[in-house]
């Protein structure tokens, strides 16, 4: 290889940057965290009983999806492959391997690129000419791979409640426990996913960075698009053997089984469409201009134009209105805007008769609970459900207790 002089690399083209990640693992330590933090409720709010709450997040980890593992307080954790997917027992991979072998394959890699696409604007316009009247944005984004080994990806939280009233400092007893006085009221918890961030179908993860159209002339913003994509096994659980220290702040040891399991989810979730509706992040104001403190988060609305529902809906980019039904369906409608969850494997279930749903202690699919004396669990499982056709038009959030 020789370098390059500055006249050699101006003639360089490429198609973006490509990131490989073989043996890639992220740990935090166990404790770790990032916080919400609560504010005072108002006194009309307190006398309702409304009371200050606090979350905190620790431990996040990304590692090897393989059975064996360990968890955050001690060692071992090897679960029980009769409550289900054994990988679920512990938030953390084996004990010599953490590393996922191929998070992004060199055929398959992260890619980073500045992008044209040609699409509709916010005023219904077609832009598909990279230098002329109707030139394309250009678009920063990150694709990720349609295809990773499975990792697993687990935290554990803690939520405290009415701070202001309670003990707050490191180490105080659970006030729901025996023997505890002067403690704090907290629930922890742990999550653990293990899985793809990918669909099924093998649809990636991708964000996108604009300068947003949607707004108008003179109002132009940045703005984000978000390509959801997972699937894979997930649980939830709260329950602490009875070793464990259940202190504020403190590492806790989880029951290697119980829980609230989802077998074979499969999620993809469109966040914005190009180049008219995007993510956007502003303050909110008083009456006065100035910022209050808290923030708004919007997906912007559908701009109200019949190039534009003509895409949303079925893919229609010709303008050419012939987006066709049959008995109020759509015979082609736009699978890139159209949202799904799968909770649970359909493959093998006849949706009209139900003939072929899991049993009532299955563990082999669709949604289940995992309770019941430690040695003696109970399952109980509560079937499997699809939400379809996703499709968001507008979606804003204001928070209203961030401001001092």
């Amino acid at each position: 290889m020789t370098p390059l002089d500055e006249y050699e690399m101006a003639g360089v083209t490429g198609t973006g940057l490509a990131f490989v990640m073989d043996d890639f693992s992220m740990r935090w330590a166990p404790t770790s965290y990032i916080e919400l933090t609560g504010a005072t409720p108002h006194p009309d709010a307190q006398a309702a009983g409304w009371r200050r709450g606090d979350a905190r997040y620790y431990g996040l980890s990304i590692t090897n999806g393989g059975v064996a593992g360990t968890d955050w307080y001690g060692n071992g954790c090897s679960g029980n492959a009769a409550f289900g997917n054994e990988a679920l027992a512990c938030p953390l991979g084996t004990n010599n391997n953490y590393g996922i072998t191929s998070l992004a394959s060199i055929y398959d890699p992260y890619v980073m690129r500045a992008y044209q696409y040609s699409g509709h604007d916010y005023t219904g316009q077609y832009r598909d000419d990279p230098s002329g009247a109707n030139q394309m944005p250009t678009v920063m984004e990150l694709i990720g791979p349609s295809n990773t080994d499975y990792w697993r990806w687990a935290f554990w939280g803690e939520l405290e409640i009415d701070r202001n009233n309670n003990a707050s400092h490191e180490g105080a007893c659970n006030n729901s426990a025996s023997g505890c006085s002067a403690g704090a009221s907290f629930l922890q918890s742990q999550t653990i996913i293990h899985g793809k961030p990918t669909t099924r179908a093998g649809d990636p993860a991708i964000l996108r960075l604009m300068r947003t159209t949607g707004q108008g002339a003179g109002a132009d913003t940045f703005g984000i698009t978000y390509q959801s994509a997972l699937s894979g096994d997930f649980r939830f659980s709260v329950r602490q053997t009875a070793d464990s220290p259940d202190r504020l702040h403190t590492v806790p040891d989880f029951d290697d089984n119980e829980g609230m399991y989802f077998k074979d989810v499969d999620a993809f979730l469109p966040l914005g469409v190009l180049h008219y509706q995007t993510i956007n992040f502003d303050a909110v104001r008083d009456g006065s201009g100035n910022a209050t403190g808290d923030f708004v988060i919007e997906l912007t609305r559908i701009p109200n134009t019949p190039e534009i529902y003509n895409h949303f809906y079925c893919g229609d980019i010709n303008n050419s209105g012939d987006c066709a039904m049959t008995n109020g369906i759509l015979d082609n409608p736009n699978e890139a805007t159209r949202g799904y969850v799968h909770w649970g494997d359909f493959t093998g279930v006849n949706t009209a008769t139900g003939a072929g749903l899991p049993a009532a202690d299955s563990v082999n699919n669709g949604i289940y609970f995992v309770g019941g004396n430690v040695g003696n669990e109970q399952v109980t499982n509560i079937g499997i459900s699809r939400i379809e056709g996703m499709r968001i038009h507008h979606l804003k959030i204001t928070t209203l207790g961030a401001a001092p």
